[in-house]
């Protein structure tokens, strides 16, 4: 994976490019509130400051 791109907002095509995953997953996301997310005149952005917490939450531990 690559680093996250120095972006204030991130468009959920972008997201679902660097996680590899589909647009519908970073959605979901979203919907679930997973990840936290602006609409501006019906344009979903997702904050820099979510997307890290989002991987600090979802960040596995070590398998024993």
């Amino acid at each position: 994976m690559t680093d996250l791109p120095k972006k204030a907002m991130y468009r959920v095509k972008e997201l679902a490019d660097f996680f590899d995953v589909g647009e519908s997953t970073v959605y979901d996301w979203i919907s679930f509130g997973e990840m936290e997310a602006e609409k501006y005149r019906g344009a979903i952005r997702v904050p820099r400051e979510s997307v890290i917490q989002f991987r600090k939450d979802h960040k596995m531990k070590p398998l024993e």
